[in-house]
């Protein structure tokens, strides 16, 4: 189905639609099912891979005591579903709750359910856009891993999706629930490092397999090795292995690409595949680029032109001969000035904000603050900044760079990142400075909160639609090796642009099986 500029903005046009499953207008939130006394809300993770066992469920079976109770866990594997529900049940007794979670091999009884009222996205990420827009369609409230969609059309079904179906939906960009980040976001939008002109935003290992874009389509992560990674197809079986697949083109089954089991590995394999999924632009690029969006204040906005990267081409077998890095964005301010954002390599700093009076820097686990001017930065600018090396012109303010603790903000506490956090936000006064931002605890509880309070999430599917439109924007100038101009209104091509006849692309080509995303 083609998105028309008409059906995206039929809701601002104050056009009334009940829909028969939400049971509410268009444009309203729709209210949460009725709940007997002490009954909770029914939560169902759709997903039971590493991300979705170890970061996810833990989340959401901590949230019993707001009202959420885990009753089902969703997987083609049959050794994962079982074993999600086993450590459901196993974790509920230790407390003393009665417990029979579900284990479901199909996700479709999932949404058919009536008993479910939030579902936990965790698939990999070809699957994201169409999961969560029949979700919303069954009335069940959706939290979604990042990146949200694979293509750019998806991100603009899903976000028309919530729009039409009224459901409390959260994009799982955590980072917008730690701290650090939000800190490091108050600076920039308070103006405390003046008029911002450049941002960075950096994921992605140049000459190394695993670069910045994705990789050409191939059958099997290492062909050589190709018997020993067909092994596993035999547990997943036939249905299984093609429900993994959904609406991706079809190829051999790969262990690399879909392990069976309880598996102990990222795998990195389908990520960094054009079928599949946007390589580091949608794995880091979704957590660093929202925060880049988020301290620009463009949320509901986007980019105006991009800008094709001028770094070598790469000769790494993989990258299909794709630039690495060096892509850059333009977006336009109220005021009509820049800011340029740039598309770097990993380092020290996940993003980095430059304005007129001062530099700040944030990643997981890190921050640091400069006062001074600033010009264009520069190679030499950008190492002395990841090196914390000085730097004419420039005074820190506070700094500290730690470890990065991982998934949750509440996992661990660094009482040296706190201090430094404690020291900017006194100096500044940051808790009465004139922008605010949402403050959510934990992107779980914020979501699980919003399912009660029907307040909209920390990242609702706007938001997150719009960051994965630039992740999918960055990787359309990878493999197409071109800049081109965008329409940030329309989330469009612009009329006229020759990027049209240049065959760039901002859907799947085609969704086999028939699984077409209609909102």
């Amino acid at each position: 189905m083609k998105l028309n500029r008409r059906g995206f903005l039929i809701g601002s046009a104050g056009v009334a639609a009940v829909t028969s499953l939400a049971g509410c207008v268009t444009r309203k939130v729709c209210g949460p099912r009725a709940l007997a006394p002490g009954e909770k809300a029914n939560v169902a993770i759709i997903g039971m891979g590493i991300q979705g066992r170890t970061a996810l469920l833990p989340q959401f079976l901590a949230q019993y005591d707001r009202g959420a109770k885990v009753v089902a866990c969703c997987d083609c594997d049959k050794t994962r579903r079982e074993d999600g529900a086993k450590r459901v049940d196993a974790f509920y007794a230790k407390k003393g709750i009665a417990s029979a979670c579900k284990a479901v091999a199909d996700f479709r009884d999932i949404l058919k359910d009536p008993m479910i009222d939030m579902v936990c996205i965790a698939t990999p990420d070809h699957w994201h856009a169409y999961m969560s827009v029949e979700a919303m369609k069954a009335g069940k409230d959706v939290y979604c891993e990042k990146p949200l969609t694979f293509t750019i059309d998806e991100a603009r079904k899903v976000i028309a999706a919530q729009e039409k179906y009224g459901r409390i939906f959260q994009t799982g960009s955590m980072q917008r629930s730690w701290p650090v980040f939000r800190t490091a976001v108050m600076l920039v939008r308070n103006g405390i490092i003046g008029d911002l002109r450049y941002v960075d935003a950096n994921y992605g290992n140049n000459g190394q397999k695993l670069g910045g874009p994705s990789h050409p389509m191939r059958f099997f992560d290492d062909p050589a090795n190709a018997a020993k990674e067909s092994e596993g197809y035999a547990q997943l079986g036939q249905a299984g292995w093609d429900m993994w697949l959904g609406p991706a083109k079809w190829r051999p089954y790969s262990n690399q690409l879909a392990p069976v089991g309880v598996n102990t590995f990222y795998p990195m394999f389908w990520r960094f595949d054009d079928d599949l999924a946007l390589g580091y632009n949608g794995d880091w690029g979704a957590h660093h680029l929202d925060i880049a969006q988020w301290g620009m204040d463009m949320d509901k906005s986007g980019p105006y032109k991009i800008i094709r990267s001028n770094e070598p081409h790469s000769t790494n077998l993989y990258h299909g001969g794709r630039r690495q890095f060096g892509m850059k964005m333009l977006f336009k301010k109220p005021d009509g000035s820049d800011i340029e954002l740039y598309h770097g390599p990993f380092g020290t700093w996940g993003t980095v904000f430059y304005g007129t009076k001062g530099i700040v820097a944030v990643n997981r686990g890190k921050i640091a603050v400069w006062e001074g001017s600033t010009t264009t930065p520069t190679a030499e600018l950008r190492a002395a900044l990841s090196d914390m090396r000085p730097i004419d012109g420039l005074a820190v303010v506070a700094a500290f760079v730690g470890k990065d603790y991982g998934t949750d903000s509440t996992d661990k506490k660094d009482a040296n990142l706190d201090a430094t956090l404690n020291t900017l936000i006194a100096k500044y006064d940051l808790d009465h400075a004139k922008v605010q931002l949402y403050k959510s605890p934990n992107q779980v509880q914020n979501f699980v909160e919003c399912y009660f309070t029907r307040r909209p999430t920390i990242s609702p599917a706007e938001v997150g639609g719009r960051g994965a439109i630039l992740c999918g924007l960055c990787n359309i100038s990878y493999v197409y090796d071109t800049g081109f101009a965008w329409d940030p209104v329309k989330m469009d091509f612009p009329e006229g642009c020759a990027c049209r006849k240049m065959g760039l692309s901002l859907k799947r080509e085609t969704y086999r099986n028939g699984w077409d995303i209609i909102v």
